[in-house]
């Protein structure tokens, strides 16, 4: 059976952050005669969710870090190399790579060595990952065309802080470390207390398993020691800032009261209502067609 995709289940920008963004809309007021607080901020999150979902979808593949199989068919090249594109982007890591040349009988080779170049995989095939399991061929295939089967993390690194912390601390705990590099900078958007953090080269990512299961939390050694404390439940995330802004964006719109021309989410559009075709400003549809102009970027090219 195919591979289903992997689902946005965590938004890619929390509620706090969001409400730390200038949009001045009133976010009090989400669930009608609830007077909790928490009730409220939890809308806003399952808001924030669809909205995540939807730059997913425009994007035509998952943004976040995530675990995924990819099927295909591909040559290798006269000298061995298995090539072939990856579907979803970034490239992060490969996990397994199976080939041969029937698809029910694949030789396994368990975190090759990888080149990767624009999301193109060049993987040496003579690399101790076994013998080669096809018929009538000795050593490894060369210039033949081959059944492939790829695990590989893709995406950008999306997950939120699962433990409070003080300023000056070396680890961090969170809740999905999928697609988080040993050197890599990640983003702590934690309103007045932001920062960017660098994971400590020597850290092991923990280990993937295949088929895939739940991530679990866990603990980043960080290469120097944060600037500021830090509370659980902030994003912890390697998603570019405009598309994080693509986030905002959509949900802003979405939050615009349309019982009032002052804040019509689509005037002016086949969207608007009857009273409100005259109202010339165009900002709910406006701040949508940025949000797509900038997700565009992010299309998934196969």
């Amino acid at each position: 059976m195919p591979t289903p995709p992997p689902l946005v289940t965590v938004p890619y920008v929390s509620a706090a952050a969001f409400q730390a963004h200038p949009t001045y809309l009133d976010l009090d007021d989400l669930r009608v005669d609830v007077d909790d607080p928490a009730a409220q901020t939890a809308e806003l999150e399952n808001l924030l969710l669809m909205s995540s979902q939807w730059a997913a979808d425009t994007a035509m593949q998952p943004l976040h870090a995530h675990v995924f199989t990819q099927r295909t068919r591909a040559r290798t090249d006269r000298q061995g190399n298995l090539k072939f594109h990856l579907d979803h982007t970034p490239y992060l890591s490969l996990v397994q790579v199976g080939y041969g040349y029937s698809p029910t009988a694949l030789t396994v080779m368990n975190s090759p060595t990888v080149w990767e170049q624009d999301n193109n995989l060049t993987i040496p095939l003579g690399q101790g990952g076994g013998s080669w399991s096809g018929s009538l061929q000795f050593g490894f295939p060369a210039g033949v065309e081959l059944w492939v089967q790829a695990v590989c993390v893709a995406g950008f690194v999306a997950t939120r802080l699962t433990a409070d912390t003080t300023a000056g601390a070396l680890t961090l705990t969170v809740d999905d470390p999928t697609g988080i590099l040993p050197g890599a900078q990640y983003r702590i958007w934690e309103p007045g207390a932001e920062e960017t953090v660098t994971v400590s080269p020597a850290w092991t990512p923990p280990a993937i398993s295949v088929p895939p299961t739940a991530p679990a939390p866990a603990a980043v050694t960080l290469a120097t020691p944060t600037r500021f404390a830090h509370t659980s439940g902030h994003d912890f995330s390697g998603m570019p800032a405009n598309l994080r802004l693509a986030v905002v964006n959509y949900n802003i719109s979405q939050l615009m009261r349309p019982d009032t021309a002052a804040e019509d989410s689509y005037p002016d559009t086949h969207l608007a209502s009857r009273t409100r075709q005259t109202d010339p400003r165009k900002d709910g549809s406006g701040l949508v067609a940025e949000a797509e102009r900038i997700i565009n970027s992010y299309w998934r090219v196969r």
